[in-house]
């Protein structure tokens, strides 16, 4: 009997305060991290706030939840049992994203926990590999490709586009043609400059051709697809 008083004892205690406020200031610091490293490496055109505050409350969440869980198995299930009334109704279009995502549950997993050594050496070691990656341009296809769209009326001179081309664009290809307003037609071209840091002379070039308007470009590296 006593035994089992003192068993009864033992799962009902708490944490102490000093520990639940280590354990989420921390985990707080960890997810503010990742969310900086976030921010650092992100290169496509989407960009949402609302995600960077899901990164930093989801960590602090799972760590709380952790926390909450211990080694009881009844907790556990109730607390599985409410997650499952969550709807997440935003679709993470980058796989990156959720990996981002799965980074910060993990380390509030592992502060909960308290296995601190793992979620410092883990945060410290996958954001410096995140950041490495980005710093020598991991997985882009070609440093110096470009998107270029421009709108050309009947007064194109495509004579004078093509000298500009073939003065300052090391490869050009077109993509698509596309109807605009009236008899206008908007082009898409993939092009190689010669010298990429001169863009913006290259952009002031095809500008000045008749017949152009509305010119965008777009930096190959960071864009996902074509």
């Amino acid at each position: 009997m006593d035994q089992l008083l003192n068993a009864a004892r033992s799962s009902l205690t708490e944490m102490s305060v000093a520990v639940i406020l280590a354990n989420l200031l921390l985990t707080a610091l960890m997810s503010l991290a990742i969310a900086w490293v976030y921010t650092k490496t992100h290169k496509s055109i989407s960009y949402s706030r609302s995600y960077l505050y899901s990164l930093v409350m989801m960590s602090v969440l799972a760590a709380t939840a952790m926390m909450i869980l211990g080694n009881n198995l009844t907790r556990a299930l109730g607390v599985l049992g409410v997650f499952t009334l969550i709807r997440f109704r935003t679709i993470v279009k980058d796989t990156k994203d959720a990996t981002f995502l799965f980074f910060a549950l993990s380390i509030g997993m592992a502060i909960g926990t308290n296995n601190y050594s793992i979620a410092i050496v883990s945060t410290i070691v996958l954001s410096a590999l995140l950041l490495l990656l980005d710093r020598v341009g991991f997985g882009a296809y070609v440093g110096n490709a470009f998107l270029l769209t421009f709108t050309g009326t009947d007064a194109l001179n495509a004579e004078e586009l093509e000298k500009v081309i073939r003065e300052r664009v090391e490869g050009a290809t077109l993509l698509q043609v596309k109807s605009g307003v009236e008899q206008d037609r908007v082009y898409y071209y993939k092009v190689r400059l010669k010298h990429p840091e001169s863009y913006h002379q290259f952009l002031d070039a095809v500008r000045k051709v008749p017949g152009i308007q509305a010119v965008d470009f777009v930096s190959g590296r960071d864009v996902a697809e074509y």
